[in-house]
């Protein structure tokens, strides 16, 4: 009796334990065609190492199923070879998962970093300790790893990703002792500790408290369409209060450039009223994303 239990406690916890990387489904692209040249391989050593990393990665503890993997597309352009092994670059980092029991997948992050500088030697593997960052490569990986499945949990429970926001902001902390590029502490910026900051502060906390009343109406079935345009209209009311407190902050653009194709098509079904005041209310919000948000003229 006292086997049997052990044989099925080791069961629970392996299944807990055994979860790393494997709630991502990864694809990693570096393109380097302006600085190619000899560093060919090293390049080629580079988008191994990152897919390998990522995938490989213990990231949470908490237990996953294996059909609720996120789509996520990390891609690196890198502009500058500073030295052999120092390189600047751009970072693009993309995720969407399942709409509940649908096969239609929700965008839910589309970010460009501008701001990426790193090292790295060919065919050497990476590695990545949350209480020990030590290079700029993998705590940017790192980072927004722990976006993707913040912003995938917030989606799943209300505050739902607050470990991995916690995660963020520890990573940032660390990472800014180095005075490495891209997590300045200047609230004006849009830096990587900016971001941290944000998700785990008051206005953090309405905006994933929107997010999740977002994608409220995707969870498990697909609604009827008035059940989506009353959620939209309530996501934009959250965005238009946001806005009036915090012009600046990087959580506005964060959702727009997710989000807002879909949440236009979202409205597409309200009322004129309701349209017309989402309308001006977006164009207010976003006024260089006219060509989408025109669609709910």
């Amino acid at each position: 009796m006292i086997l049997k239990c052990l044989f099925v406690w080791i069961t629970a916890v392996a299944g807990v334990f055994s979860l790393s990387a494997q709630e991502l489904n990864v694809k990693v692209k570096v393109q380097a065609q302006a600085v190619e040249g000899t560093h060919k391989q090293l390049f080629a050593s580079l988008e191994e190492a990152l897919h390998t990393f990522i995938k490989g990665q213990r990231w949470s503890d908490l237990p996953g199923r294996p059909n609720e993997k996120i789509d996520c597309t990390f891609t690196l352009l890198i502009t500058e070879a500073l030295s052999s092994s120092s390189f600047r670059g751009e970072l693009y980092v993309q995720s969407r998962k399942l709409v509940g029991n649908s096969s239609r997948m929700t965008p839910m992050l589309n970010i460009r970093d501008k701001q990426f500088e790193f090292d790295y030697t060919a065919y050497l593997p990476l590695s990545f300790d949350l209480h020990a960052v030590q290079d700029n490569l993998t705590a940017t990986i790192a980072f927004y790893v722990y976006l993707i499945l913040g912003l995938d949990a917030d989606s799943k429970a209300l505050l739902g990703g607050t470990s991995f926001f916690r995660d963020m902001e520890q990573v940032a902390v660390s990472a800014q002792s180095y005075g490495w590029r891209g997590w300045e502490s200047d609230r004006n910026s849009r830096s990587r500790s900016v971001m941290a900051n944000t998700f785990n502060d008051g206005y953090g906390e309405a905006f994933r408290k929107m997010w999740f009343r977002y994608h409220s109406w995707e969870r498990d079935r697909l609604p009827a369409a008035e059940e989506g345009v009353e959620d939209g209209v309530a996501v934009v009311a959250a965005l238009a209060q946001l806005h009036d407190e915090q012009p600046s902050s990087v959580l506005i653009p964060l959702f727009g450039d997710a989000k807002l194709d879909e949440l236009t098509q979202m409205l597409s079904s309200a009322n004129v009223m309701e349209k017309q005041k989402a309308y001006q209310t977006l164009r207010e919000i976003y006024p260089t994303r006219g060509a989408v948000i025109d669609k709910l003229r």
